[in-house]
């Protein structure tokens, strides 16, 4: 990195931003101290440091010179600070969050790619919104929310990360945002049985697409040929078919198979050239994309709104992906052996010590060299009692 170890962690991390001029034409018309940039700034320190209110972030700018001085804001209001948000540029957040997932790309160039190869996780994660405060999401007249379709980007180990979202209100269903996901020529797509759509398989399909994807056990379909399957892999594999599914004209192939609970899973998909196991083996990648929305709610602001208008909203789901993605990018940058979720706890550890303080925290080796206690193999009962007994 460059000569910045005297810089506070936090202003680090704000700089990897390279915002902190940005001044909308629009937006920032009439603003004499917000401006567009630094209220991103603002934002994304609330996400890092999990500060709860507006008036949390106008407190943490008061308390700090360095964050002021980063900003060029001496002070700011709550009020004005709510006021901004809503107005922010959805497409300028989208544009920053695909700016910082091109240089995670770039750096994990040199990371050894995945034995399955690249892969994109497709799902969508719901967020509950009050009955009161949000009429224009409105589901049912016990249901108001939003959803965040996520694509998850599984490519070099251990990098996982999301490179595109598409916000909607929570009755959108997931079939009609599928063909914007579902995109890239050089990765299989990985999706739950929400995302079947016979139309999009025969669309996937000519287009060179390739899919993997849980279908209900219910549908039809029509067996053209059974492949074999090798005697090690029938004790989880059960089918292996070239199908037709019920109104399809294109061929798929679909994999019946048995997760260590004993549960089954019908999966269809256009990839020929991998084994039974290997296609078993990509479905249960999904489950990453389960992890990376748990990750979300938990540890950044995402449930918890500032703004229950549709714009506020969209954009408190870029300010999170931002700040998740500026962990994953500090992540690759110090080379630490450490989870993200360690890189966060870090940064808001030593958010205000200087950044070689930070780094040196995230490469310093435990202090205990102690294996824990370890499993030792005891005689069973019966013998400890004859023992017993034979010394007494």
């Amino acid at each position: 990195m460059d000569n910045i170890s005297n810089l506070s962690t936090l202003c680090q991390c704000l700089r990897l931003l390279d915002i902190g001029q940005y001044r909308s034409d629009l937006d920032d018309h009439r603003a004499k101290q917000l401006f567009v940039g630094s209220t991103i700034q603002l934002h994304v320190v609330g996400q890092l440091l999990n500060l709860r209110s507006y008036k949390q972030i106008a407190e943490q700018l008061h308390a700090h010179k360095t964050l002021r001085k980063l900003t060029k804001l001496k002070s700011i209001s709550a009020s004005a600070l709510s006021r901004k948000t809503p107005k922010l540029c959805t497409s300028s957040l989208q544009a920053l969050f695909v700016g910082l997932v091109k240089q995670i790309q770039a750096l994990q160039q040199g990371k050894s790619p995945r034995a399955l190869g690249k892969l994109c996780l497709v799902d969508a994660t719901e967020l509950k919104l009050p009955l009161h405060l949000s009429g224009w999401a409105y589901c049912s007249s016990s249901k108001q929310g939003v959803k965040m379709h996520t694509r998850v980007v599984v490519d070099r180990s251990p990098t996982v990360f999301p490179d595109r979202i598409i916000a909607s209100t929570a009755d959108v269903n997931e079939t009609e945002v599928a063909v914007e996901l579902v995109t890239h020529p050089d990765a299989i797509h990985v999706m739950d049985r929400g995302y079947q759509k016979h139309e999009h398989f025969e669309k996937w399909t000519e287009q060179n697409l390739l899919f993997v994807c849980r279908i209900r056990e219910s549908t039809r379909w029509i067996v053209r040929r059974d492949y074999r399957i090798s005697k090690a892999d029938k004790s989880f594999i059960t089918f292996d078919q070239k199908v037709i599914l019920n109104k399809c004209k294109v061929p798929v192939r679909l994999v019946v198979f048995e997760d260590e609970h004993g549960r089954c899973y019908h999966v269809v998909t256009n990839c020929w050239n991998r084994s039974a196991v290997e296609i078993a083996q990509i479905y249960k990648q999904r489950w990453l994309i389960e992890l990376f929305f748990k990750w979300m709610k938990q540890h950044l602001r995402l449930i918890q709104v500032f703004s229950y208008s549709p714009e506020g909203i969209w954009n408190q789901m870029y300010l999170a992906l931002i700040a998740f993605a500026l962990c994953r990018l500090i992540h690759l940058r110090t080379q630490t052996s450490k989870t993200v979720w360690d890189v966060l706890q870090w940064i808001r550890i030593y958010a205000h010590a200087q950044w070689k303080v930070f780094q040196e925290a995230l490469h310093r080796k435990p202090t205990r060299t102690s294996r824990g206690r370890q499993v030792v193999d005891r005689p069973p009962k019966e013998a400890q009692v004859l023992k017993k007994i034979i010394v007494k």
